[in-house]
């Protein structure tokens, strides 16, 4: 059950971070060319007196309160000793990506915590990712490139999240060392049903262009996964392959999916009814 934030549960907020009340799930990203689970999205809950709470019921309030930063740390450690987990799984490690704000990204030795938390868990270059939404981008400004180098430099990848507008045109992303687009839900959904040439198409083309790859964010139908792997997006997650899951589930489902090029990926989410695979590609 989810519950909307109330004024009662500010104090109960201050303490999330650490009370035990916080709990990260891990979502697929899966490459269309061959169906493999090759990075994790991290997706943040808070189990509250009243229910399970989503982020967005409750991160703008931590902004308010200066609650971000605290969460955030704890996001990001948590993060990263699950992926250092993942190092001996069948198939090899996976990347995993959390989000981060603009709050957190401009707190004083955000990038030392980073960094110390990336060689204290032994993570080798980029298998932890940091995404960067597109308001966040503008709210930074002039202070976005710099400090994005900076989170370069301590080895973590970097990428644009929901990115919905034309941002500069893409113009800004030619200077940020970013290694990934991810394409906002509003040029994904009904995709394949565009008469005309979508969005999504020149996004692609522009990202490649600069080295970068797309990411689909929140793929619900095959229609969709299949007019994106047309138009060359290199990866993708959403229910179609499978809803949040819990640590255990999702090593599990690291474990499974080595694609359909070698095996069945299965429907991941149980309250879900059976969808087939696409047959191997050639």
């Amino acid at each position: 059950m989810t519950a909307p934030l109330s004024v009662p549960d500010l104090a109960a907020l201050h303490r999330c971070a650490s009370d035990g009340t916080l709990e990260l799930l891990y979502q697929p990203e899966v490459d269309l060319a061959t169906g493999a689970i090759v990075a994790m999205e991290g997706l943040l809950r808070w189990h509250s007196d009243e229910g399970q709470v989503g982020p967005g019921a409750f991160l703008d309030a931590a902004e308010r309160t200066g609650d971000t930063v605290a969460i955030g740390e704890w996001v990001l450690t948590t993060g990263a000793a699950e992926v250092a987990a993942w190092q001996g799984l069948r198939g090899g490690a996976r990347q995993l990506w959390l989000n981060v704000s603009a709050s957190q990204v401009r707190a004083a030795g955000f990038v030392d915590l980073v960094a110390s938390t990336v060689a204290a868990h032994g993570l080798p270059r980029d298998l932890l990712g940091l995404e960067v939404s597109e308001s966040s981008l503008r709210e930074l400004g002039l202070d976005a490139g710099p400090v994005l180098a900076d989170l370069r430099a301590a080895g973590v990848a970097l990428a644009v999240d929901d990115f919905t507008s034309w941002y500069a045109t893409l113009g800004a992303i030619d200077t940020l060392p970013v290694s990934a687009v991810k394409l906002g839900q509003r040029h994904v959904r009904g995709v394949d049903e565009t008469p005309y040439e979508p969005v999504a198409a020149t996004v692609v083309r522009a990202a490649h262009e600069r080295g970068l790859y797309v990411v689909a964010e929140g793929v619900e139908t095959w229609g969709e996964a299949a007019r994106l792997t047309e138009l060359g997006c290199d990866r993708a997650h959403g229910w179609l392959f499978s809803s949040a899951q819990r640590s255990d589930r999702a090593r599990w489902l690291m474990q499974q999916g080595t694609g359909w090029r070698d095996s069945v990926v299965t429907p991941l989410d149980v309250a879900k009814p059976f969808v087939p695979s696409p047959r191997a590609r050639v």
